[in-house]
C-alpha cells in the first residue's frame, strides 16, 4: 500500500510505496514497518503506525497519511 506521510505542519514528508520502508523524498531511507511497529533501518524502535497516524513510543503523532482518524 502506498501512502505520503505529512509532518506536524501539513508538509509531506516521506512515502512508503510498498507498505513496508518508508523514504525521505530525498530517497533517503527512514524506517520500516513491522506489523504496526516502525524501526529505524539501524533496528531501533520508533514507534507505531496506527489509524494512519505514526507515533513515537511516548504515544505523540510524528507523522499522519491522510487516512488519519481520531479514533
Amino acid at each position: 500500500m502506498e501512502f505520503i506521510f505529512y509532518d506536524l505542519n501539513g508538509s509531506p514528508t516521506a512515502y512508503t510505496e510498498d507498505g513496508t520502508h518508508i523514504y525521505f523524498f530525498s530517497g533517503e531511507p527512514v524506517a520500516y514497518f513491522v506489523d504496526e511497529s516502525v524501526y529505524s533501518f539501524t533496528g531501533v524502535h520508533l514507534g507505531r503506525f496506527e489509524n494512519g497516524w505514526i507515533r513515537d513510543n511516548n504515544g505523540d503523532c510524528v507523522f499522519f497519511t491522510e487516512y488519519a482518524t481520531s479514533e
